[in-house]
């Protein structure tokens, strides 16, 4: 098999999870839904406007995403009782993942006009800190206050595991897996008491789109890789392990009741109780976890029929692709539509209907997404593993389905 991608590679010597480059597809994907369904107001006048304001679900998907494959290597270096990977080395693939693509995003719309924030508040939206403030939350890359969340979590990581090894190692591997599952339940039950509080309070709306607010989101995944650390080289025996194509039919079956059955608002806009409000908040993540748990465990050849499909879904050439190239997609695609929805009047109906929209919108994230992965994030993702002078070589990862 050649190797991966600089993008999705992982570090060296640990596995890849090829199928989970389609799942960050779809919730890219699903991102450039839901914003064109609410910008052209499909999402609060059709029918299917009911799933398509629901698709920020793929939010959750990202942050389940982000949970699991970066805090695997650390979790399974030391149940194997080896070092755990250089917090430096880590902060730096994070870096040169995330920066320079951003940055230069942010500097060409600044200039062409698209977004505004080249003035005073410029340190919030360079800092990924646009997410502490009214002013600038939803201001320059509007999505971006999410990823403003994920930046925070990839500092809070290496602290978590550097003191999961120190508080568990030497301690029998059976021990380190229990205390470790409940200590990240503990933090989900906490974040969703923390995000009931915000929600109730006057001035927490802020704090709702901050770290502490998703860190049960970020633990879900954290906790996914614990269990593919644990069960590596062991055949699972859950039922929506062994049969994926039961796990995404679980996953459509909460998408459903968050869609139809919670009675939440069909816009950008917040639940109106708590109530809705958290269910739609468990519903996302439990979601986001079922529909990676095929592209986390894998799918055997000699799976269901069912199964299989999924596995050819996720795993082709054009979802690969797509993933490669998603973070281009997510920062661009917002910014794209508005200039496509400038002259549109609020009350009346867009100048161009839904479908077109969405085509016109996919095809220019998607041109722009490659173009900055080939000129701009490739060379830089290029340099995540190069060894440091006088350092071996490393071993070569390895890329296995699950």
């Amino acid at each position: 098999m050649s190797a991966p991608a600089p993008n999705v590679a992982p570090p060296p010597g640990n596995p890849r999870f090829p199928l989970l480059d389609g799942v960050r597809a779809l919730a890219a994907l699903s991102i450039v839904l839901l914003h064109v369904a609410d910008g052209t107001g499909f999402a609060r006048t059709s029918a299917l406007g009911a799933f398509t304001a629901r698709m920020d679900a793929g939010v959750a998907l990202f942050f389940v995403l982000s949970g699991f494959l970066l805090y695997r290597p650390f979790v399974a270096a030391r149940l194997a009782a080896r070092p755990v990977p250089s917090p430096a080395r880590y902060l730096q693939r994070r870096l040169l993942r995330i920066v320079p693509a951003f940055w230069l995003a942010l500097l060409v719309m600044g200039a062409l006009g698209w977004i505004e924030v080249l003035n005073g508040n410029w340190w919030r939206y360079f800092g990924f800190v646009q997410n502490l403030s009214l002013e600038t939350v939803l201001g320059g890359i509007r999505p971006a206050w999410s990823l403003c969340v994920e930046m925070s979590f990839y500092l809070v990581l290496p602290l978590w595991a550097l003191g999961a090894a120190r508080l568990l190692r030497g301690r029998p591997r059976p021990t380190q897996i229990r205390a470790e599952a409940v200590a990240l339940g503990v933090v989900a039950v906490a974040s969703l008491a923390l995000r009931a509080a915000f929600f109730r309070s006057d001035r927490g709306s802020l704090w709702l789109v901050t770290l502490p607010a998703f860190l049960d989101w970020f633990a879900v995944g954290m906790g996914l890789a614990l269990a593919s650390a644990a069960l590596a080289g062991r055949e699972p025996r859950i039922a929506l392990v062994r049969r994926p194509w039961l796990a995404w039919a679980a996953a459509a079956a909460c998408f459903a009741v968050v869609c139809l059955v919670v009675p939440l608002p069909r816009g950008l806009v917040a639940a109106r109780t708590v109530g809705d409000h958290l269910a739609q908040h468990v519903l996302y993540i439990t979601v986001g976890a079922l529909v990676a748990l095929p592209g986390i465990f894998g799918i055997r050849p000699d799976a269901q029929r069912a199964s299989r499909a999924i596995a050819r879904f996720l795993g082709h050439p054009v979802m690969a692709w797509l993933g490669l190239v998603s973070y281009g997609i997510f920062l661009w695609h917002q910014p794209f539509l508005d200039q496509l929805l400038l002259h549109d009047v609020p009350g009346r109906a867009p100048a161009l209907p839904f479908v077109v929209t969405l085509v016109i919108t996919l095809a220019g994230a998607i041109a722009i997404a490659a173009a900055s992965y080939y000129l701009v994030e490739r060379p830089f993702l290029a340099l995540k593993d190069r060894p440091r002078r006088g350092a071996p070589a490393a071993a070569p990862a390895r890329s296995i389905a699950g």
